[in-house]
């Protein structure tokens, strides 16, 4: 069972997706844009982030930057990125995650991508 910070301002995606999540046995904490999920990770660390691109506030990539600037661990942290994103490659590619799905997605390929990033742990390394 894997900590999951899910950040996602759509409520009915975050419920889908949460739901996916707790159904395979993990714990998932929510925040509805970038700020609340920093705001998420100075209360604990998660194990992984899963997280969309286009959010209010401040969006996904942002939030990643963020993650690095602060630090305080937060930038060894895997992030997977989910989106419908235009061009949702290249925004994974300048956060440096390998981990991308777009949106609409099935929850077996949701449930992969997170246990793929909690299995390798490859952590962001930004190209900005």
């Amino acid at each position: 069972m894997a900590d999951i910070l899910l950040v996602e301002d759509d409520p009915d995606i975050a419920e889908l997706v949460q739901i996916f999540l707790e159904g395979a046995g993990h714990h998932v904490r929510l925040a509805r844009n970038g700020r609340e999920g920093l705001e998420r990770l100075e209360e604990r660390l998660p194990d992984v982030v899963v997280m969309d691109v286009e959010m209010p506030v401040l969006t996904g990539p942002q939030m990643v930057e963020r993650m690095f600037v602060e630090n305080m661990g937060r930038d060894n942290i895997p992030v997977v990125v989910v989106s419908a994103a235009m061009g949702l490659s290249a925004v994974a590619k300048r956060i440096g995650t390998p981990y991308h799905l777009s949106k609409p997605f099935s929850p077996e390929a949701l449930l992969g991508l997170v246990d793929q990033a909690l299995g390798e742990r490859r952590i962001p390394q930004p190209g900005w």
